[in-house]
């Protein structure tokens, strides 16, 4: 449905007067240095032209094909990366007490991290993933080198991080953040190692759980399988969220449905189908998915959807997604209602995009000023547009 001024307005009252949550967030347990990047079209004297679509980019690779070429890639800014990091940011931004656990550097810190928020108390055990994010007018491709993470299995980070301080760590917060399941081979059984050894004997079922696949591509269906059932398992310690892109909503459905994501395009339902889909497919408090349009979260026994805003110049896209769950889980946290955590993490994730730095309450304030704007405008207008942010 559409998103109205009073519902933005109400969100504002509340950044205002409520504190932020006294528990920590912990998540992990990722970590990557991103070059973002963007690919040369032509150059006209002291001008670059960038491509600002992937078909274009598309069109000009085809053309090497049975020969050679090169697109030239300008690095516009090298920064810390990683779904855990980004997100445990984003919430210390927030005021949010967090602990990250990850691959940030070791034994050494990473000096691209070092600019983490003071909030953010960091564990690192290994060397941070590398990737390359083209990004585009409207979408991003990354490249990435994920062999630091071969041997990253439970056992080791056990072993480099003690199991006695991540329990603590745990016990500690309200809300558990799992993250980037496709870049790290063995994030099913680190999910499922925390929750034998810490989450169980805590004999707590108060926690809010946060979950977030990221592309599933290179899985395949028994895996997907594999750890939509451990996720389900940690609905008996607390509130389950599994965050999905629209790409990846899509991705899932047709696995679990056995159809060919690539080669069966046209037997793909709406998205909003797909979703209804997987929710009944899971045991889990509430599924959120993220296209770039609007929000959709189903529960039991309800099936909200609200709008977004368009970021027309945006500074960046990728993190996007880690700060619409950064805001989604301050809301969670803070005893929002459904629909303003919607809200809130939509206007993280435009703030971030537009600014290119995660926001603070005030920023967000702001940024819902100028939504609020938009749809005055908008409303102004004989015929209607849809207002979209990218937070993929």
């Amino acid at each position: 449905m559409d998103t109205d001024i009073s519902t933005l307005v109400e969100l504002q009252q509340l950044l205002r007067s409520s504190k932020s949550p006294e528990k920590k967030v912990f998540a992990g347990f990722d970590g990557f240095v991103d070059k973002i990047k963007k690919a040369v079209k032509e150059k006209r004297n002291t001008r670059t032209v960038y491509f600002n679509s992937i078909p274009e980019l598309v069109e000009r690779l085809l053309t090497a094909t049975g020969k050679s070429g090169q697109i030239q890639m300008d690095t516009q800014r090298v920064k810390m990366g990683g779904n855990a990091p980004l997100l445990s940011n984003a919430l210390g931004v927030l005021g949010v007490r967090t602990y990250c656990l990850g691959s940030m550097g070791y034994p050494q810190r990473h000096e691209v991290f070092s600019g983490m928020n003071s909030l953010c108390e960091t564990v690192s055990v290994l060397n941070p993933g590398l990737s390359d994010a083209v990004e585009f007018g409207n979408a991003k491709l990354i490249f990435s080198e994920l062999e630091v993470f071969d041997q990253y299995n439970w056992s080791y980070v056990k072993k480099v991080a003690g199991l006695d301080k991540i329990a603590k760590a745990v016990a500690e917060s309200a809300l558990i953040a799992f993250v980037d399941w496709a870049n790290l081979p063995h994030a099913t059984e680190i999910w499922q190692g925390i929750l034998d050894d810490v989450i169980n004997p805590s004999k707590r079922n108060d926690y809010f759980f946060l979950f977030d696949l990221c592309d599933p591509s290179k899985k395949t269906t028994v895996q997907v399988d594999e750890v939509l059932d451990v996720i389900s398992s940690f609905s008996h310690y607390g509130k389950v969220t599994l965050g999905l892109n629209e790409n990846e909503t899509l991705k899932i459905w047709a696995a679990l449905r056995g159809v060919n994501f690539v080669k069966d395009k046209d037997k793909l339902p709406p998205l909003r189908e797909a979703g209804d889909f997987l929710f009944k497919a899971l045991n889990i408090d509430s599924l959120l998915v993220h296209p770039i349009d609007r929000c959709i979260v189903y529960r039991a026994h309800e099936t909200i959807e609200l709008q977004g805003r368009l970021v027309t110049k945006p500074k960046i896209l990728t993190g996007g997604g880690d700060n619409l769950n950064a805001g989604y889980s301050f809301g969670l946290m803070s005893g929002y209602t459904l629909p303003q955590c919607m809200l809130l993490g939509m206007a993280a994730a435009g703030a971030y995009i537009e600014n290119g730095t995660s926001p603070d309450r005030q920023s967000i304030i702001e940024y819902l000023d100028v939504w609020k704007d938009d749809i005055e405008r908008d409303e102004a207008k004989p015929a209607k547009h849809v207002f979209t942010h990218r937070h993929e």
